[in-house]
C-alpha cells in the first residue's frame, strides 16, 4: 500500500497522472484509521540542526517525532508571518498553517506543543511587558489607551476578542498564532455557539491570509476590516473525537484548510539533555521575529514544476469525484496552497537556522522534499476521513436521538419527537426522557 504521491506529482510527463491508483491510497488508509502509529514523516530536507532538536525533544518527551515536527512546522512559518510573501506567477501564500496534534488521550499532545512553544512564548511575555508599561503610561497621563498590536500569540479568546487582536495586529509584520490546548475548547464552542456560519466563512478567509477580512457584529464596539490578515492555528485533539472538529461543516472547505500531524511510535527515552541543541532552535525563533529579517518576496526556481504539480492534483481530484469522495477531492486541490506555503517555510527555517536570513529563491529540490511532505499530510487527511466516516456509521441510541434533536431544533412536543423518531420510541418513553433531562 505504499504510494509515492510526490514521485508520481514531480514527474514532467503529464500522462502519468492516469497511472496512480488512488483506490490503493484509499484502502491504505481503510486499512490504518483505527490503527494507533503511522510511518514518520519525511525530515530530509531540512536542516541537520532542527533535525536534532525534534529528535531530542521528542525523546525528553517520549512523544512522537511527528508532533515535533508539525509544531516546529506551524511555529517558524507563523513567527515569519508576513515578513514573506510567496509567489509564483499571479498566486500568492504566506506561511500560516491550521495544524492539528491527532493522538489519543495522554499521549504527550500538550507537552509537546507548550515545550515547542517556548521561544515564541518568551517573545510574547516581552512583548505584553512593554505593551503593559506603555497603557499604565497612558493611564497616567490620562490619555487614549493604545492597542496592544505586535501580539504573537492568541488563546482561549472569545472569537469577539480574536477578531479584536486580528484588528490590532494587522500592521505587524510577524504572525499571530492560536494556540489551543484542545481544539475543541474553541471550534466546539464558539464556532457552534452561533448559527448564521460566519464563524467558520472567516476562518476560511483567514486561511487564505490575501482575501480581506471583514466583521460587523453587535457585540464589537466598530465594524473591523483587516486587507491582509494572518493568522495560523496549533492545538491538539484525540484521533477519537475529531470528527467533533468539523462537526456540521461537510462540504464547505473547512476540512480541507487542515493538517493532521498523526503520531508515529513514540521516541526512545533521551536521558541526556543538550542545552545547545534547544538553542538553536531558540535562536531560529529569535532571528524570525527580529526587526532585523527585512520583508522578502519568495519565487520559485523553476515555476513550471508547480503548474506540473497543480495538474499532478487535478487529476487526483477528478479520480477523487468520480469516486464520490468529496472531501478528499477538496482537500487534494488546498495542496496547491500547501505545497507553496511549506516549501517557503521549509527554505527559511533553512536558513535561520544557520544563521542568515533567507534569499529570494526556492529551489527545486526544497519544493521536491515539500511534496514529499504534502505525500505524508495528505495520506493523513484520508485516514482523518476515514475516522469520520466511520464514527457517522456508529449507532445512536433513543436517549441520544431525543436528546440531539431536542438540542439542536427545540422541539419540545412528545408527539412531534416521536414522528421525527419515525414513530419509534413510545411517547411515554420521550416523556420519561425529557423530566429526566429536565431534573438534570
Amino acid at each position: 500500500h505504499t504510494i509515492s504521491v510526490s514521485a508520481f506529482l514531480l514527474c514532467r510527463s503529464s500522462d502519468l497522472a492516469m497511472e496512480m491508483d488512488i483506490n490503493s491510497l484509499l484502502a491504505h488508509a481503510d486499512e490504518v484509521y483505527n490503527k494507533k502509529y503511522i510511518e514518520e514523516v519525511p525530515m530530509e530536507g531540512i536542516s541537520p540542526r532542527i533535525i536534532k532538536y525534534v529528535r531530542q525533544t521528542a525523546g525528553i518527551l517520549r512523544v512522537p517525532t511527528n508532533y515535533v515536527f508539525g509544531e516546529v512546522t506551524t511555529l517558524t512559518g507563523s513567527a515569519i508571518g508576513r515578513k514573506i510573501t510567496i509567489m509564483d506567477g499571479a498566486k500568492k501564500n504566506r506561511g500560516n498553517l491550521y495544524s492539528a496534534i491527532v493522538g489519543g488521550a495522554s499521549d504527550g499532545k500538550s507537552p509537546s506543543i507548550n515545550y515547542a512553544m517556548k521561544p515564541l512564548n518568551r517573545w510574547e511575555n516581552e512583548r505584553f511587558e512593554k505593551y503593559f508599561r506603555q497603557r499604565h503610561a497612558a493611564k497616567q497621563a490620562d490619555e487614549e489607551l493604545p492597542p496592544y498590536s505586535d501580539q504573537l500569540i492568541v488563546s482561549n479568546e472569545t472569537i469577539e476578542n480574536l477578531y479584536r487582536v486580528i484588528n490590532n495586529v494587522k500592521t505587524c509584520t510577524d504572525g499571530l498564532l492560536m494556540h489551543q490546548d484542545e481544539l475543541l475548547n474553541f471550534f466546539g464552542g464558539n464556532s457552534k455557539k452561533y448559527s448564521d456560519g460566519n464563524i467558520i466563512s472567516d476562518f476560511l478567509t483567514l486561511f487564505d491570509s490575501f482575501s480581506p477580512l471583514r466583521v460587523g457584529r453587535v457585540t464589537l464596539e466598530e465594524r473591523i476590516n483587516v486587507p491582509e490578515p494572518f493568522l495560523s492555528i496549533l492545538g491538539g485533539i484525540q484521533k477519537k473525537r475529531v470528527d467533533e472538529l468539523f462537526l456540521g461543516q461537510d462540504h464547505n472547505g473547512f476540512f480541507s484548510r487542515w493538517q493532521f500531524w498523526l503520531g508515529n511510535p513514540e521516541s526512545a527515552l533521551t536521558v541526556s539533555h543538550d542545552e545547545k541543541i534547544d538553542q538553536h532552535w531558540e535562536e531560529l525563533i529569535e532571528r524570525a521575529v527580529s526587526p532585523a529579517f527585512n520583508l522578502t518576496v519568495l519565487r520559485f526556481e523553476n515555476e513550471k514544476m508547480l503548474n506540473e504539480i497543480d495538474d499532478g492534483y487535478r487529476s487526483i481530484r477528478d479520480q477523487l469525484v468520480d469516486l464520490g469522495e468529496d472531501n478528499l477531492a477538496e482537500t487534494i486541490m488546498k495542496q496547491s496552497y500547501i505545497i507553496r506555503r511549506l516549501a517557503g517555510i521549509f527554505h527559511c527555517m533553512n536558513a535561520l537556522a544557520d544563521g542568515y536570513n533567507p534569499n529570494g529563491i526556492i529551489k527545486e529540490e526544497t519544493v521536491e522534499y515539500a511534496g514529499k511532505v504534502v505525500e505524508h499530510l495528505f495520506t493523513n487527511s484520508c485516514i482523518i476521513d476515514r475516522v469520520m466516516a466511520q464514527k457517522r456509521l456508529l449507532k445512536i441510541t433513543g436517549k441520544q436521538a431525543i436528546i440531539a434533536l431536542d438540542n439542536c431544533y427545540g422541539i419540545k412536543s412528545q408527539q412531534m419527537l416521536s414522528a421525527a423518531l419515525g414513530g419509534s420510541p413510545s411517547q411515554q418513553y420521550i416523556s420519561r426522557i425529557l423530566k429526566t433531562l429536565q431534573k438534570e
